[in-house]
């Protein structure tokens, strides 16, 4: 459903973890101005994280979502 999991961890107890991430960000406006964009710009969005605890049969025991305000940094002096 979800495909290959992006990352792959046992508990302590042996039992499997498996995380799920995704990103959408887009410019924000100051990226689009063209001599500025280039010095340093920004791009805002959200992140979603699957978390996903399987049982000793590979039976899903938990499962968590969580969602989070993301910023990243583009352009020349933002490296």
């Amino acid at each position: 459903m979800f495909g290959e999991p992006n990352s792959t961890s046992f508990t302590g107890n042996g039992l499997e973890i498996w995380k799920y991430d995704f990103e959408k960000v887009s410019a924000d406006a100051i990226s689009y101005i063209p001599i500025i964009s280039s010095f340093g710009g920004t791009a805002s969005g959200t992140k979603k994280e699957l978390t996903i605890l399987f049982d000793e049969h590979m039976v899903v025991k938990k499962a968590k979502m969580s969602e989070a305000a993301v910023k990243h940094k583009t352009g020349l002096f933002n490296q």
